[in-house]
């Protein structure tokens, strides 16, 4: 480049290239200023391409800037939300919980069957459950049955939760409940249901129970209502 820009200086006088070539490295003081023009050109060219290289490394860090800061925006909006999340989640499964419970009864006193598959047993559960339904004329169709907590030390049959579709069929089905009364359940006790209920409700529940007795005369079974409550597991 530098030496292109020499030999068309070279080009502007007379004679050959070579000649004038010659006649400049003859000549001292042209000979030094051709030089100090070529390094001067040469330096400026360098310059501009350095500044050029620059300019484009400030955008791509004016770039990287305004992304790290949409990320930092992003970053605080998440660790808000997160901060939030906790209360959200017990709200939402609170009311999940809620409208699970609106549609679920729990049934005392159904005896496990005792394999050692747990599918075998909740297969016998579920046909277990299906005979009380049919007893009872029920026409829905339960959407899940399953066991409360774990197996309990003294062999008594831990709660079954069932669940139904909606409110109607779970409220339905305790209107009914007084007909198994007549199911048959062999050596074993009778079979009671009634909705499901948080501990707190259970609690009330047995304590309005407890004063019950000591002011009235208990004279007659009521199948869907009854304190005695064999689990101790806190969501039924």
């Amino acid at each position: 480049m530098p030496t292109k820009k020499l030999i068309k200086r070279t080009r502007a006088g007379s004679g050959s290239p070579a000649d004038h070539l010659r006649n400049i490295f003859n000549n001292k003081e042209e000979f030094m200023e051709v030089l100090k023009t070529t390094i001067k050109d040469a330096v400026n060219e360098a310059i501009m391409g350095f500044n050029k290289r620059c300019s484009e490394f400030d955008k791509k860090i004016e770039a990287l800037e305004a992304e790290l800061a949409k990320q930092r925006t992003w970053m605080e909006k998440l660790e808000s939300e997160l901060k939030r999340s906790p209360t959200q989640s017990n709200a939402t499964n609170y009311d999940y919980e809620a409208k699970e419970r609106k549609r679920s009864i729990v049934a005392m006193n159904i005896p496990e069957f005792g394999s050692k598959y747990d599918h075998q047993n909740n297969k016998k559960d579920i046909e277990k459950v299906d005979q009380l339904l049919r007893h009872m004329d029920i026409g829905f169709e339960p959407m899940a049955v399953y066991r409360m907590g774990r197996k309990r030390e003294d062999g008594k049959p831990r709660l079954v939760k069932i669940v139904f579709p909606c409110s109607k069929s779970q409220a339905d089905t305790l209107r009914r409940a007084h007909r198994l009364r007549s199911f048959p359940t062999g050596q074993n006790p009778p079979v009671y249901l009634r909705p499901s209920m948080t501990r707190e409700e259970r609690e009330t529940f047995r304590q309005e129970r407890m004063q019950h007795r000591q002011t009235t005369v208990r004279t007659q079974d009521t199948p869907h209502i009854t304190d005695h409550d064999n689990s101790d597991s806190s969501k039924n």
